[in-house]
């Protein structure tokens, strides 16, 4: 009797475990599917940090030591060759520290690709020594330039000069020089002017070295596509 009752829960059991592997077995017909979870985060930029330069083997200097997530990182002086008085207009290119770029360098880490804008405003020239000199008339154009930015940042989509045939730095009103449109000029870029930067000035001013300040203001969308 006792062997009967083994061999009976033998067959069941062997049954069962039959059943079991049909169930748990997939073929093209019969495909088993699973699921699973992948997940990331873009945190915000650390505001505390300055950008380095795009290229380190010329950069534009000087750095302004802005710090956040959208920022000017550095902009150039210009310093203009000297030219003689002939009594007419006098143009001027500015002069190329050696190992350095004539430029400005941008950086847009907001994240939110909603585009942005520089602009620039300038003061008259005035005489070193006496302030009530000024170069009259005088103004300075930017060229549109070259944009770049590192090898592993978005070189697909640049920010745009405002006008391809240059813009002259505005002395009653700020000018828009460049700017990046909705879902351009993220990360860091550099506007490079070479040595295409101008000075103009009329005839009848007087002798003496002048200088200028400048301020470059940048702003996010909306007022980067105006």
């Amino acid at each position: 009797m006792k062997k009967t009752i083994i061999l009976s829960s033998t067959v069941i059991l062997g049954a069962l475990l039959v059943a079991g592997a049909n169930a748990a077995h997939a073929d093209e017909k019969n495909p088993l599917v699973a699921a699973s979870q992948a997940t990331f985060e873009f945190t915000p930029a650390d505001p505390s940090e300055t950008n380095p330069p795009v290229d380190e083997t010329k950069p534009v200097k000087p750095e302004t030591g802005n710090k956040g997530p959208l920022v000017i990182d550095a902009v150039s002086k210009f310093a203009f060759e000297s030219a003689e008085i002939k009594g007419g207009e006098t143009k001027t290119n500015v002069k190329v520290p050696t190992g350095e770029t004539i430029g400005i360098q941008v950086t847009d880490k907001l994240g939110t690709a909603k585009g942005w804008a520089v602009h620039a405003q300038i003061t008259d020239f005035t005489e070193e020594t006496n302030e009530t000199q000024i170069l009259r008339g005088a103004y300075i154009t930017v060229p549109a330039g070259t944009f770049y930015t590192r090898a592993d940042g978005d070189m697909n989509n640049p920010p745009v000069a405002a006008d391809a045939a240059g813009t002259v730095i505005g002395k009653d009103a700020a000018s828009k020089i460049l700017f990046a449109t909705e879902g351009k000029g993220n990360g860091s870029w550099v506007n490079d002017w070479a040595d295409e930067v101008e000075l103009t000035i009329p005839g009848g001013n007087l002798l003496g070295k002048y200088k200028a300040a400048i301020t470059w203001t940048i702003s996010a969308a909306p007022a980067g596509n105006e």
